[in-house]
């Protein structure tokens, strides 16, 4: 297994070659950890080393754990997927007053709300900390008819969390230590940042202004704690996340053979609830119940990435091999680092490759005044505009989640799938998916699993 013995000096390689500050990696076949490794530093300020029971924040892994709470309480008949949220959740708001009434569970889970849930305000911190922030996400749009399409949002599952709170009648990081860490024995793993005093926690990095070369320790350490059940709090090393996936692969056993959630209830969040688009990003062709789903080729794959300010987490499970991969970051082109160390290893282990986005049909002649124009959410705008023939895509942040950039040459690879060619390797791995035609131009434009409606 040279992918697996080279695995420490490739994961060195691969920081430096990508401008990461420190990761960490855990292989799992069957139900063991068979190799591990760590390399770099977790706070370039310090030059503390990563080792592989470093702690990372896994950012939007968590909603895998959220989901898992969510079905424990299906399991026990405290909660129905299919039941609308304000039957548990009377103060439950949004500006739609369709969706209000009948947003369920199940659309959370999926990301079919249609709600634009990219809302990262600051709700303070206290044990109340979620219903705050639940409370101040009570007059967001939506961006498309309840149930209608797909987009991904953070608020739905932090109304999850609340959900969790109330019907358990105890706090979410309560709740989360006691039903999911401890059964399964996971020691390196947190939901309060006081806790990042019990372990080695790396702190996120974002680029210099001056030299995007050159990674500084993020401005501030945890998003909102009012967004923890959407991933903006949660953290563990490596291996402690393989042993959550073992549970999964073990039909919601922990290793010491307790329940920790039905199988019933593992093979419904496997369960296709959403078709992806065609060329989504990493083989991914659908959302089940928390979980991603790709195709890899023949073989079936689930997963999630996350991230925070600054911190990059990337999950792959074949579920039939029972082979997993977690890799954490803290930085850099984390992306860059999960492309050169995941194909090695599940080629190897699996003889499995991710599909990639074909490529631009040079050969395809469009007409571009369907695309063109001003797609956004509440989180950012984009601007595609005509350029000598050809389109460019231009994105304003609106607040300080993401960075700006300009006029970023398109490539298409069908009339619905565009990618960018920048030069850029980060940019360049980002597909833009159009849907809906109406009077002519397309309404929606996808980019990185997000809606943005033509305004």
């Amino acid at each position: 297994m040279a992918a697996l013995r080279g695995l420490a000096s490739r994961l060195k390689r691969g920081i430096e070659r990508n401008r990461v500050p420190g990761a960490s990696i855990a292989v799992l076949r069957g139900r063991r950890v068979i190799a591990t490794a760590a390399a770099g530093v977790l706070n370039v300020d310090t030059g503390v080393e990563v080792t592989t029971d470093s702690v990372f924040q896994i950012g939007s892994i968590s909603k895998v754990f959220t989901t898992t709470l969510v079905m424990q309480l299906v399991d026990e008949g405290k909660l129905d997927l299919d039941t609308p949220i304000i039957e548990y959740l009377p103060e439950f708001r949004c500006a739609d007053a369709d969706t209000r009434k009948r947003v369920t569970a199940r659309h959370f889970l999926c990301h079919s709300s249609g709600i634009d849930g990219d809302y990262f305000v600051d709700s303070g911190r206290g044990e109340d900390a979620i219903a705050r922030f639940v409370t101040m996400a009570g007059l967001l749009p939506s961006l498309y008819p309840l149930g209608s399409k797909m987009s991904y949002c953070n608020v739905g599952f932090a109304v999850l969390g609340r959900v969790i709170e109330v019907l358990r009648r105890d706090t979410f990081d309560n709740v989360i230590k006691q039903r999911i860490f401890d059964p399964l024995d996971m020691k390196h793993a947190m939901t309060l940042p006081e806790d990042a005093l019990r372990f080695r926690c790396a702190v996120g990095h974002v680029p210099s202004a001056k030299d995007p070369r050159i990674q500084h320790v993020a401005p501030r350490m945890y998003l909102s704690q009012g967004q923890k059940a959407a991933g903006s709090m949660p953290a563990m090393s490596a291996p402690d996340l393989l042993e959550f996936v073992v549970m999964h692969l073990d039909r919601g056993r922990a290793r010491s053979r307790a329940r920790v959630v039905s199988a019933q209830s593992v093979a419904a969040m496997q369960r296709r609830q959403i078709r992806l688009q065609k060329h989504n990003s990493r083989g991914a062709t659908g959302w089940g119940l928390g979980w991603i789903l790709s195709d890899w080729g023949k073989h079936r794959v689930i997963g999630h990435d996350g991230g925070t300010l600054g911190q990059y987490s990337f999950l792959r499970i074949s579920p039939d091999k029972r082979i997993a991969v977690a890799l954490l970051t803290n930085g850099g082109d984390a992306g860059g680092l999960y492309l050169d160390m995941f194909g090695p290893i599940f080629a190897e282990l699996g003889r499995m490759h991710e599909p990639e986005i074909p490529p631009p049909d040079a050969k395809l002649r469009l007409d571009l005044a369907p695309y063109a124009g001003d797609y956004e959410n509440i989180s950012t705008r984009y601007t595609i505009a005509a350029h000598r023939g050809a389109l460019r895509l231009t994105a304003a942040p609106k607040g300080d989640i993401g960075a700006p950039f300009a006029r970023a040459p398109m490539a298409f690879v069908d009339r619905e799938t565009a990618v960018l060619r920048t030069g850029h390797k980060m940019l360049d791995r980002t597909a833009l998916l159009f849907s809906e035609i109406v009077d002519g131009r397309y309404r929606y434009v996808q980019i990185g699993g997000r809606q943005f409606r033509r305004v």
